[in-house]
């Protein structure tokens, strides 16, 4: 794919897509020519200055920056990690620097009276438009813009990293006022603008909904591994009542089937699974270990062996661990997986693993013994 012109200032690389020059010119219709290429001019630099306010702060923090003009704006990336304190000064950085710099003196000398109406003063205004009015919307708490970002590190300092939730939120409500706003005073594109930033924040906040769900799936995956199934059920039956969804989803209901086999109803776990989430089915470890739990042994090690060869990593293996050291089956299910070649014996391994983590010291030696004469 090309891409834009590369250039370097104070040292800082730039590089321009075409997409910017031409959204430019599109937001500058439908103005005389030269008033449409002037508007292009200001716009750039006062952009381009903005991203330098963000690059000078990152360098400041000893992190090198780079610019990229794209679309509906700029970005300024840089690698290395800031405190939230640190990033709300990069963030501001932006704004300030193109309304401190360009906006307000334009705004003095528009209120100075010294510019004489014509093409002069359509330049100033076009300057005042840019620098003041786009900085202050910037500085809305509208996520992604740089007010949003300084107000989600704020709530991340008040809530100890815990603030993507209320900042979705803001950005929400903030969104959809300018977007009535915008329609009320004829400003199609702004609507379009502030309602894309409403949508794109209702679908971060879903996400964050199904992260923080995914996080009391850990807890209770933790309490599965200390043998503690009624509090993991607690909990796992409280995730699912908050609606999770796709992956959330069947995880939780993979562990509802494991919270019920670990509470001892071994004939109900796999309908456990089934109930939470029809479209989900119950993982080969977990199938497996309802076979050793109900005595069909010959059944659970060939399934478990499968599930450690071929399943990808994850709760299911690491509770798998627990079943095979639970039953005694250690040996048998080292010995099955030693048949199926290299991925067999890479589920040996995760499996001698998986039982020294959950504390079978004598089954993980078991695993180890068998793998030895092969090594």
């Amino acid at each position: 794919m090309a891409q834009g012109p590369q250039l370097r200032v104070a040292g800082i690389p730039v590089r321009v897509e075409p997409t910017f020059l031409v959204v430019l010119v599109l937001l500058g219709l439908p103005q005389p020519w030269f008033h449409v290429l002037t508007w292009v001019a200001i716009a750039t630099a006062s952009v381009l200055l903005h991203e330098l306010g963000h690059a000078v702060a990152f360098r400041a923090y000893g992190i090198r920056p780079s610019i990229v003009l794209h679309g509906f704006g700029g970005l300024t990336s840089g690698s290395g990690e800031l405190t939230p304190a640190r990033r709300i000064v990069v963030s501001l950085a932006g704004p300030l620097s193109a309304l401190v710099l360009f906006g307000l003196p334009a705004v003095a000398l528009q209120a100075s009276g010294a510019v004489s109406p014509g093409d002069a003063s359509v330049v100033l205004r076009q300057v005042v438009w840019i620098n003041v009015g786009w900085s202050v919307l910037n500085l809305l708490p509208v996520l992604p813009l740089d007010g949003g970002q300084v107000f989600l590190d704020v709530c991340d300092i008040v809530t100890k990293g815990r603030g993507r939730r209320a900042a979705e939120l803001v950005s929400v409500v903030v969104a959809v006022v300018l977007a009535l706003w915008a329609i009320s005073a004829g400003v199609l594109f702004g609507a379009v603008m502030a309602g894309g930033f409403a949508a794109l924040n209702l679908a971060q906040l879903r996400k964050v909904r199904q992260d923080e769900l995914a996080d009391r799936l850990d807890t209770a995956h933790r309490a599965l591994l200390g043998h503690r199934p009624a509090e993991a059920r607690a909990e796992v039956d409280d995730v699912l009542r908050r609606r999770p969804a796709d992956t959330v989803l069947g995880w939780a209901a993979e562990l509802r089937g494991w919270s019920v086999l670990m509470a001892g109803d071994v004939a109900g776990a796999e309908e456990a699974v089934r109930q939470a989430a029809p479209l989900h089915q119950p993982s080969a470890a977990l199938r497996a270990a309802v076979a050793l739990a109900s005595g069909r042994y010959d059944e659970g090690v060939a399934v478990m062996a499968w599930a450690f060869a071929h399943d990808r990593t994850g709760p299911p293996k690491s509770l798998g661990a627990v079943a095979v050291g639970g039953t005694g089956t250690a040996g048998p299910v080292a010995r099955e997986l030693l048949l199926m070649g290299d991925e067999g014996r890479a589920g040996a391994v995760l499996l001698r693993d998986l039982l020294a983590y959950a504390g079978y010291q004598g089954a993980a030696a078991e695993v180890e013994a068998v793998l030895a004469p092969s090594a």
